[in-house]
């Protein structure tokens, strides 16, 4: 059963993945090295954040990829990145490249597209 499950989880992957429109090298490349980390703590981008540092960054709650529209989770599980101190997910690993070129760009689009509140 669990080899079942395994060859399943491998066979939508291989069918969704493709859908991302950032292919490798199409996704835009941060404008300098400064665009991955920058000194102040407020708006460092952190684009492999450690579980960490997760645990201590708000959740932008967003239900869609701000880089590419795809509906996060429709292509396996989110990629987080952090920016200004708020955890963004992005549909693929490809996303943070494109993020980082424009985080604050990408941050808003993530805000303005999130999970209501419950009551």
């Amino acid at each position: 059963m669990s080899k079942f499950v395994v060859v399943l989880i491998a066979l939508v992957s291989a069918i969704l993945l493709p859908s991302c429109r950032c292919t490798k090298g199409s996704c835009a490349k941060p404008a300098s090295a400064s665009a991955a980390a920058t000194s102040s703590s407020d708006s460092s981008l952190v684009l492999k954040p450690t579980p960490a540092q997760l645990a201590k960054a708000v959740p932008a709650r967003n239900i869609h990829c701000p880089t590419d529209g795809e509906k996060i989770g429709s292509m396996g599980a989110g990629v987080p990145v952090i920016y200004k101190g708020r955890s963004v997910l992005l549909c693929c690993a490809n996303c943070p490249k494109e993020f980082a070129a424009d985080p604050d760009k990408y941050l808003a689009v993530a805000l303005a597209d999130t999970v209501p509140d419950r009551p």
